[in-house]
């Protein structure tokens, strides 16, 4: 059931509710229903509240006649009537609803397997055209590779021809040739014979060319066996000496060696005294210093003497020159206080 059918179902339930509690149909509104139910758009309710009360209206004018049991009986029998067929309308539109989609979706499936044929068929006529071109370019194919073919076979029957008559122009020549061959080869047997008599005499005579070179090399290698021995025994000597002048060699480089330690020791006690040679050589120019400054003290020390000579005579002159001075003042003193 749908959504509003179900809300059009609940606003006839709380409808006849609140007729049952005590509400009259013309003092039902929207928001009483709505209040009750608490779904669905007031437009719907409005619309189906309208229908009620018409309804009510109507089997309340069919009943105003009757008595009131038999005037309620018919309103709630009309009212069930109502309902079951309200309910029996819904099941039957949800399976219309239902079939309709099923054959919403039948139909699809119909199309989209309409759609696949017809692009199959596409597909197909495509190809038996491509199918209609490739035999066409193959019986042109065909028909050019006969050609080709027989062509072929008129160019081996005359290849043929050529080649039995090259055949027999072969055999002539090889026959020929044989001929050719064969006086060549006697020629040549003739001449590796006297070849071979010349070659002997000269191979004779090669024998005893290294018979007298194998006198003389054994002669040679006697004499470098001799040489070898005396540089051997040179060799020995030579050794021997070496020997001797290595220990040599290993005295004089211990020598070499004492001399070296007995330069550096030298050569350290050179460094010392150019050391000392050198402080004393700084010990002197400093006691020249201290010198001329004790020599610049002096000098300053006797004008200092001499300064204070000429300050004493000084002093002594002027307190000489005072000392009048101050006699007189004091005899004028005393003549005042007499």
């Amino acid at each position: 059931m749908s959504r509003v059918s179900d809300t059009r179902q609940r606003t006839r339930e709380a409808a006849v509710q609140l007729v049952a509690g005590g509400k009259r149909p013309h003092e039902i509104t929207v928001d009483l229903v709505y209040a009750a139910i608490q779904q669905g758009s007031r437009t719907t309710i409005n619309d189906e509240l309208k229908q009620w009360k018409d309804e009510r209206t109507k089997a309340d004018a069919l009943g105003a006649d009757l008595p009131a049991a038999i005037a309620d009986a018919m309103r709630t029998l009309w009212v069930t009537a109502v309902e079951q067929g309200e309910v029996v309308f819904a099941e039957q539109r949800g399976a219309l609803e239902t079939a309709l989609a099923h054959a919403e979706q039948q139909q699809a499936t119909i199309s989209q397997e309409r759609d696949s044929v017809l692009a199959t068929s596409r597909a197909l006529t495509e190809e038996c055209e491509a199918l209609r071109q490739q035999i066409g370019t193959l019986q042109a194919q065909v028909a050019s590779e006969v050609a080709s073919k027989n062509q072929a076979l008129q160019d081996g029957r005359a290849l043929q021809q050529k080649l039995i008559a090259l055949q027999a122009e072969t055999a002539e020549q090889i026959e020929r040739i044989r001929e050719t061959q064969g006086a060549q080869a006697e020629e040549f047997q003739a001449a590796i014979a006297s070849r071979d008599t010349a070659f002997q005499a000269e191979r004779d005579k090669a024998n005893e060319r290294l018979e007298v070179a194998q006198a003389r090399m054994l002669q040679e290698i006697d004499a470098a066996r001799e040489g070898q021995r005396r540089a051997e025994s040179q060799l020995t000597k030579a050794r021997e000496r070496l020997e001797q002048q290595q220990a040599s060699l290993a005295e004089l480089r211990l020598d070499a060696g004492r001399h070296r330690r007995e330069l550096a020791e030298r050569d350290n006690r050179l460094e010392t005294l150019a050391k000392i040679v050198t402080d004393r050589d700084r010990t002197v120019v400093e006691l020249a210093t201290a010198r001329g400054q004790l020599e610049g003290m002096a000098t300053a020390m006797q004008s200092l003497e001499t300064r204070a000579t000429t300050a004493e005579s000084r002093i002594t002159d002027l307190l000489a020159e005072r000392v009048p001075l101050a006699t007189a003042r004091n005899k004028r003193g005393k003549q005042r206080d007499v």
